[in-house]
């Protein structure tokens, strides 16, 4: 979509906003534009320029060559050079067809957004076509393919509602839409368009990046580590699941879901995150599982220890020797001591590759492959992943830990690992067939490398 704007009816200059008409293009792809304009002083460019700041509005009212309505909103407005013949403009959100000074005012009946991956990708052989009601019957959902042209190009979301809503309400579910389509893939897929209709049934168009997920590129598109979902699997209740799963769940699928998106210049630093919200998910959706033995048990334990270091005379000769005090000790032990009933990373990690069919599948080859009497590959795989974790929080040098070549095979055994343990908790199953060609793509590593 490209918009040719014509006129700015309140462009900021000092304490006042004045019509400004000028010639611009407003674009998907570019969140920004330059102007030209006489209406600048001297004296305020210089300020702005010195001070490195810009000047903010809320929102600009504009029109197109054919004087249609459009609003910019959160928009940025700088001066690039003294004197101003220049200006540049920086807006967030662009609505189509209306006249709006706050976005959340806009109410809306129903919505309609296209979804496309990479014109080399056929997305839409990936998504199974649905129809479904959400929230107590209150929004249906239509999943299809976009059909441009006479072929599909895409997907398509239409979203009807019951009763009018904001927005950003409708943006919030398809975001989530798009989060599962995340995990089902491994890859996000983008908005190519929003239209929408008002409560007075005016039909508008709307522009925005979705975060994080606006910057996916097509280096991020692996078709084979794509996942295909069993035809029997009920969209609105996995919907309703992750929907709820979201709510709790924040930090580590945010920042797991950024990483992926996202290139380090430190290749290490994203395997090690990624352990992390493992870790962080499974403490926080599986607290009840974590735990070896109940608070009353740790509590006893506790009390225990308090008693022999009491009794202990040795310890008490030890901290005088030292100019130690013995209650210091007392606490510091106590505070150790209280996660003493918690699963460990390496239990943790253990039972994530352990809790269902398709992650015991995902880890198939290091769980039979045997290295000696006592040791497993996936012994070595664990044993890696914690220090790797410890190297990153400790910040120290760690003996075991995944380098050079192991760090492609870690990066794609854990990013999948955590696809699949969120599909499970939302009840949304890969089939045999997917699974085993996309791992059989992972453990391809092993024919030319070896993990030690």
């Amino acid at each position: 979509m490209k918009i040719h704007g014509n006129k700015i009816l309140n462009f900021p200059i000092g304490e006042i906003d004045i019509e400004q008409t000028c010639d611009f293009f407003i674009k998907r792809s570019s969140h920004d534009f330059i102007i030209e304009t006489n209406s600048f002083s001297i004296e305020a460019a210089l300020e702005l320029y010195c001070k490195n700041e810009s000047i903010h509005k809320d929102y600009l009212f504009c029109l197109d060559e054919n004087k249609e309505k459009f609003t910019l909103f959160d928009c940025y407005i700088m001066p690039i050079q003294i004197p101003v013949k220049q200006v540049k403009v920086i807006w967030n959100k662009c609505l189509l067809g209306e006249h709006f000074q706050n976005i959340q005012d806009v109410r809306i009946s129903s919505a309609k957004y296209i979804l496309q991956a990479d014109k080399r990708c056929p997305f839409h052989l990936f998504i199974w076509k649905s129809q479904f009601d959400v929230f107590d019957g209150t929004v249906h959902v239509s999943v299809d393919w976009n059909m441009a042209n006479s072929k599909a190009e895409g997907v398509c979301i239409c979203l009807d509602l019951e009763n009018v809503e904001t927005i950003s309400w409708t943006e919030k579910i398809v975001l989530r839409m798009l989060e599962i389509y995340f995990l089902q893939m491994g890859f996000f897929p983008k908005i190519e368009e929003c239209e929408i209709s008002t409560e007075n049934k005016k039909v508008c168009y709307f522009i925005e990046d979705f975060a994080a997920y606006g910057k996916t590129s097509g280096k991020n598109i692996r078709l084979d580590y794509v996942l295909e979902i069993k035809d029997n699997i009920d969209f609105s209740i996995v919907f309703e699941k992750w929907w709820k799963l979201r709510e709790k769940e924040v930090v580590t699928f945010n920042l797991f879901s950024y990483l992926t998106t996202e290139s380090s210049p430190v290749r290490e630093v994203p395997i090690a995150t990624y352990i992390q919200c493992l870790e962080g998910y499974f403490r926080i959706h599986h607290a009840e599982k974590m735990i070896k033995f109940s608070e009353s048990t740790k509590n006893q334990i506790k009390k225990e220890i308090t008693k022999l270091l009491d009794s202990a005379d040795e310890l008490k000769l030890i901290c005088k020797e030292n100019g130690l005090e013995v209650n210091d000790i007392k606490e510091s032990i106590n505070r150790m001591s209280g996660r003493i009933n918690e699963y460990s990373l390496n239990d943790i990690l253990r039972y994530a590759i352990n809790r269902s069919p398709s992650t015991r599948r995902l880890f198939e080859f290091e769980q039979n492959t045997k290295i000696n009497d006592q040791k497993y590959l996936v012994d070595i795989f664990v044993s890696k992943s914690l220090g790797h974790r410890n190297w990153l929080s400790h910040l120290t040098r760690q003996r075991s830990r995944f380098t050079g070549k192991e760090i492609d095979l870690a990066e794609r055994k854990l990013r999948l690992l955590f696809r699949l343990t969120l599909l499970q908790d939302i009840g949304c199953e890969a089939t045999e067939e997917s699974l085993d060609r996309t791992v059989r793509v992972v453990d391809q590593w092993y024919k030319s490398n070896q993990l030690k």
